[in-house]
């Protein structure tokens, strides 16, 4: 079919607007095509024809975009996924943070919790200690400090109350010897301290000093304001009593306070022979 011409040949609609005219209805076609012939206004024709075009396409339903789809369709959105990478980011930095705080802490030789010094600079101390006594001649004492039920305190009234324990009975064993004398956070409910120039019936009576001031310290249950029963168990074990070495002491200061627990806690007892 060929494009719609005037009298004179030239060209009026092409076969694009005649198709979108008729819509391929020879109808249609016929009647557009008359009225062309008559002399119609083909310029008013052709933007009544566009505008009817563009008021269709303006009633269309816009497409929603990716973002509003996706969380039409309940899949996380761009950014919330690059706040969760982000916040799992911020939590590995923070772990390793505290762990540097942690290493750094056992360089500087001190116990994060206590702020006594920490089992490495306490052996340390101990080696030097035994030397100097060897050399000079005197006495010296190791006492080893258990917590009794610490970990039963733990968990029922939680590790928040524990580490409570810890610190209170870190102050009493500091403010129990002298500052010659060196306590230490030996590890987990356990704390120790070398007496220098104190044989074992000294040691016992610094002891039984220690022991004493515990049970009488006053920790709260948190909820219901109870008291909390603290003790705690003691083990002496002295140079050149039990050993003439730092490892010989500490085991048989261990052996002691295993027994001391077997016993009962809340006791003080002196290494065997």
């Amino acid at each position: 079919m060929s494009d719609i011409a005037n009298v004179d040949g030239k060209v009026l609609v092409s076969q694009r607007v005649r198709s979108y005219v008729g819509g391929g209805s020879p109808l249609k076609y016929g009647l557009f095509h008359r009225e062309c012939r008559a002399g119609g206004t083909m310029k008013a024709r052709i933007q009544e024809m566009l505008q009817t075009f563009h008021g269709q396409s303006a009633h269309r339903p816009a497409e929603p975009a990716p973002a509003a789809r996706r969380a039409a369709q309940g899949q996380p959105l761009p950014y919330e996924k690059l706040l969760r990478e982000k916040d799992r980011e911020i939590d590995r930095l923070r772990h390793q943070l505290a762990n540097a705080e942690a290493r750094l802490q056992e360089v500087m030789g001190q116990d994060l919790l206590t702020s006594l010094p920490n089992r490495h600079i306490f052996k340390e101390h101990l080696t030097h200690s035994l030397k100097r006594a060897l050399r000079l001649g005197y006495s010296l004492s190791l006492m080893l400090i258990d917590i009794d039920h610490l970990r039963e305190i733990n968990l029922k009234y939680g590790h928040e109350v524990g580490d409570q324990v810890l610190v209170e009975v870190s102050k009493i064993l500091k403010s129990s010897v002298r500052e010659i004398d060196m306590p230490a956070r030996w590890g987990g409910e356990e704390l120790v301290t070398v007496l220098h120039e104190t044989d074992a019936d000294g040691a016992s009576v610094v002891a039984e000093r220690v022991r004493r001031r515990i049970s009488m310290l006053e920790i709260k249950e948190p909820k219901t304001g109870k008291p909390i029963k603290i003790t705690a168990s003691l083990a002496v074990a002295c140079y050149p009593q039990h050993s003439n070495d730092p490892q010989g002491l500490l085991e048989a200061a261990s052996e002691a306070l295993i027994q001391c627990k077997e016993d009962g806690c809340n006791r003080v007892l002196i290494a065997n022979k």
